[in-house]
C-alpha cells in the first residue's frame, strides 16, 4: 500500500483523536507490542489505524499520556496528531493551513524515515512558511509550541508532543554499571519493554522466577509494580539485594519448579531462564528446569493474565503443555550464536 491508498484510508479517522507513537526502530516487532499492550492499560479504548514505518496511529478518545511516557521503552515521542498529508508540496501545505495552534510562536522538527519525495528538512520549511504566512511567528531557540511531523512511506504524519520518554535513564541503569554484575544479561530498555508486555498495572504484582541479577526486576519496580524474584542460588540473591536498593521488591532463594506461591496469585510474569550449562542447576535437563517450571507459572499466574519468557531455542510445545496460549513471539538476533525468542503467552 503507498503512501496515497494510506492517505485516503486516514482522512476519516484524523476527524477524531488520532494519536502517533514515534517508534525507536531499534527492533523489527517489539516497539508496536509495546505501545499497543500499554495502550490496553493507559488509555479508554483504542483501535490500531495503521502502522508505517517507525511510526504507529491508533484511535483513542483519550490517553494517559504521562502514565505513557514514564513506561515507555522502545518509542521516542507520543504526538497528539493534528494532519495527515502525502509527500507533495501541495497537500503538505494544505494539511499545514488547517492547523491552529493556539500560542504564537513555533518550531518545526520533522524527522524522516527511509526513502521519501520529501526530506525532513523540506518538511520543516514548508510547514513553517505554511504556519508562518498564517501570521505564527517561529522562535527556534524557545518556541511556545513545537510542530512535531514523521515523514514515512510516503505520508507526513503532523502533531504535537504529548509525551517524551526520558530514554537516558535507562544508559544510566546498564549491568556494567550495577554494584552486582554477571555477563549476558538483558539490557534495561529491553527488559522494561519486556515487562510492558505484560500489560502489568501498577500495584499488581509481577513475578520473575529466574531473576538472576534482577534488572526485570528493577525496570518492574520502577513502574510501580510490587515485582518478586527468585533465584536458586544464594550467592546470586544475595549479590542482586543491592541491585533493588531503593525499589519495593522481593527476592528469594528458591526453585522455579516449587514456587512458594498459591494459586492465581500473579497477575504477571517476566523471565529470562538461564542458558547453557547453568540451567541444569538442580535438574535433570533444561527442558525438564523449563517444563516444569513453565507448569509452576501457569499455576500462580491469573486467568487472561500475560507471560513474556525469553529463550535461546523454541519452547513453544513446552508452554503449551503448561496450558499457555501462544499470542506473539519476537526475535532478536543477539550475535552470530544466539537469537533471542520472546514469547508472549496467556492462561
Amino acid at each position: 500500500m503507498d503512501g496515497r491508498d494510506l492517505k485516503c484510508g486516514l482522512e476519516e479517522a484524523v476527524a477524531s483523536e488520532l494519536w502517533a507513537f514515534e517508534l525507536s526502530g531499534e527492533h523489527a516487532t517489539l516497539p508496536r507490542s509495546e505501545a499497543l499492550a500499554l495502550l490496553k492499560v493507559h488509555s479508554s479504548s483504542f483501535k490500531e489505524v495503521c502502522l508505517l514505518d517507525q511510526c504507529l496511529i491508533v484511535r483513542a478518545p483519550s490517553i494517559d499520556a504521562a502514565a505513557l511516557e514514564a513506561r515507555l521503552a522502545m518509542s521516542h515521542r507520543v504526538l497528539r496528531v493534528l494532519a495527515i498529508s502525502s509527500c507533495s508540496h501541495s497537500d503538505l501545505s494544505f494539511a499545514a493551513s488547517s492547523i491552529d495552534i493556539p500560542r504564537q510562536t513555533y518550531r518545526v522538527r520533522a524527522r524522516s524515515v527511509g526513502r521519501s519525495a520529501l526530506s525532513g528538512y523540506d518538511v520543516e520549511v514548508a510547514v513553517g512558511r505554511e504556519l508562518f504566512r498564517r501570521g505564527y511567528r517561529a522562535d527556534l531557540s524557545a518556541p511556545c509550541q513545537e510542530i512535531r511531523c514523521i515523514v514515512s512511506q510516503g505520508l507526513v504524519v503532523l502533531g504535537v508532543e504529548v509525551a517524551r520518554p526520558d530514554r537516558s535513564g535507562f544508559e544510566g541503569r546498564r549491568p556494567h554499571l550495577k554494584p552486582f554484575f554477571y555477563p549476558g544479561v538483558l539490557m534495561p530498555r529491553m527488559a522494561r519493554a519486556l515487562v510492558n508486555l505484560t500489560c502489568v498495572r501498577p500495584g499488581e504484582r509481577l513475578l520473575d522466577p529466574f531473576s538472576g541479577t534482577a534488572g526485570i526486576l528493577v525496570e518492574a519496580g520502577l513502574i510501580g509494580t510490587r515485582c518478586v524474584g527468585l533465584d536458586v542460588q544464594m550467592k546470586i540473591v544475595r549479590g542482586s539485594l543491592a541491585n533493588i536498593d531503593g525499589i519495593e521488591c522481593s527476592l528469594l532463594a528458591g526453585d522455579a519448579r516449587r514456587l512458594p506461591f498459591r494459586d492465581a496469585s500473579v497477575q504477571a510474569v517476566v523471565t529470562d531462564p538461564p542458558y547453557g550449562r547453568s540451567a541444569a542447576i538442580r535438574a535433570a535437563s533444561r527442558d525438564e528446569l523449563l517444563a516444569r517450571s513453565f507448569e509452576e507459572m501457569a499455576r500462580v499466574l491469573q486467568p487472561g493474565r500475560r507471560a513474556v519468557v525469553v529463550a535461546d531455542h523454541p519452547i513453544d510445545d513446552l508452554l503449551a503443555s503448561a496450558g499457555f496460549l501462544q499470542r506473539e513471539i519476537h526475535s532478536e538476533r543477539v550475535h552470530r550464536s544466539l537469537t533471542r525468542r520472546i514469547y508472549i503467552s496467556e492462561i
